[in-house]
């Protein structure tokens, strides 16, 4: 959603200059700016060590993927799953930084969202699929052999056309490791055994169709992933060109950035793009589908936006990255409002535990419920929805006004 800062600017100073007329006793005064600088510098802090973590897990990752590559087995194949799943817990805490006008949404800076993460994926688009009858057809780029393979062609194949047609990033990569997720019970003969994620089988690297082409596509999207999160990781290091960018904004601007950033994802994309339409629809809206990695990606986002609520980050290593919490920050203005938003980022960790405990995969639980039902997933998402709107009560008893649709 887009809006006019400028009439937005109009209708705030308006809006405080009426209030400071009208009663002295009733005027609050502006967050001290010391410390939404502290809260700014934490989230800059915490931002570089998660995109370090990312890159760095992305590159231990790829090393996997080229040794199944060279050699593929069932333990190549399973490694390279495994290092898949362990990267994605980093990656899936950076999603707080996103709609925060910096490099990972942003065009004009490397705006490369798109292409590291696109979802929902038509797996059809790029490897064969199943017929439904038995067999499998093949109308994708790795079996048109007329598409020449190349890094360039393939992003500009990326959303070529329409949405779901996404050809790099992490869901590309899950797709060439997993394969379709059928949920295939050889025993009832039906497409419902949860348990069971994609099972592609690692000849489809060596004696399948097609089997080179496999290979070089996966190598190239990996390489690209990886190259991306550099340059997520090179910009908002220490002294980075994005660092310097951001740490030179006015405090305002800055803190809107961020609070618009997690108060969107919260509701905007984690509740209302991830978790509602795939209640609505089913599987096809699950984020991570071929891998049944989906509740860790619940984990992962969750926690990425409440570790700057909290202030606090858990490095690869297991080192604490900390500073003034988003919580202390408002506390100085409202504790009321502090205390709001601590009870509802409790709330949505409760949620999202009672989530995990249940044991069963995400298209499992999504397949015992329905919009209304209050089920699982539905109440994590109306718990994200009432957390991002305390985000934004947050903001603004700290000056300033954010968005969270």
């Amino acid at each position: 959603m887009k809006f006019n800062l400028t009439k937005l600017f109009y209708l705030l100073t308006l809006g405080l200059f009426i209030v400071s007329c009208s009663s002295d006793d009733d005027a609050t005064s502006p967050s001290n700016d010391t410390e939404k600088s502290e809260f700014i510098e934490t989230y800059a802090k915490i931002a570089s060590a998660n995109y370090k973590d990312t890159y760095d897990t992305a590159v231990a990752m790829k090393s996997k993927i080229d040794a199944f590559i060279a050699a593929p087995s069932e333990s190549t194949l399973t490694d390279a799953r495994n290092a898949w799943l362990y990267a994605r817990d980093f990656y899936g805490q950076t999603e707080a930084y996103r709609e925060a006008n910096g490099p990972i949404d942003n065009e004009d800076l490397l705006g490369t969202e798109g292409q590291i993460n696109a979802w929902p994926l038509d797996e059809g688009y790029i490897d064969y699929v199943a017929n439904g009858a038995g067999g499998v057809v093949q109308n994708g780029l790795i079996g048109d052999t007329s598409f020449d393979l190349t890094e360039e062609n393939i992003i500009n194949k990326n959303e070529f056309g329409k949405d779901d047609n996404i050809s790099t990033g992490w869901h590309a990569i899950e797709f060439l490791l997993w394969g379709q997720d059928l949920n295939y019970d050889p025993v009832k003969d039906t497409y419902d055994n949860y348990a069971v994620s994609g099972e592609r089988p690692f000849t489809d690297y060596t004696t399948a169709d097609f089997a080179e082409r496999r290979k070089t596509y996966l190598q190239i999207v990996t390489n690209l992933l990886v190259n991306d999160l550099k340059d997520l990781n090179d910009t908002w290091a220490s002294g980075g060109d994005y660092r310097k960018t951001f740490e030179a904004l006015p405090v305002d601007e800055a803190l809107t950035n961020i609070l618009n950033g997690i108060g969107f994802i919260s509701n905007g994309e984690i509740a209302a793009e991830r978790i509602i339409p795939a209640i609505d629809e089913g599987q096809e809206n699950e984020h991570s589908c071929f891998s049944d990695n989906t509740n860790q990606d619940m984990w992962a986002n969750v926690h990425g936006i409440n570790n700057l609520i909290i202030g606090s980050y858990t490095t690869e290593s297991g080192a604490k990255i900390e500073g003034l919490s988003l919580i202390d920050l408002v506390a100085d203005e409202n504790s009321e409002v502090a205390d709001k938003l601590e009870t509802k980022a409790s709330e949505t960790i409760s949620k999202l535990n009672a989530l995990l405990n249940l044991g069963k995969n995400f298209d499992e639980i999504i397949s015992e419920e329905s919009l209304g039902s209050n089920g699982p997933a539905e109440q994590l998402s109306e718990a994200l929805k009432s957390q991002s709107k305390e985000i934004a009560e947050a903001a603004s008893t700290l000056g300033v006004s954010i968005t969270i649709e």
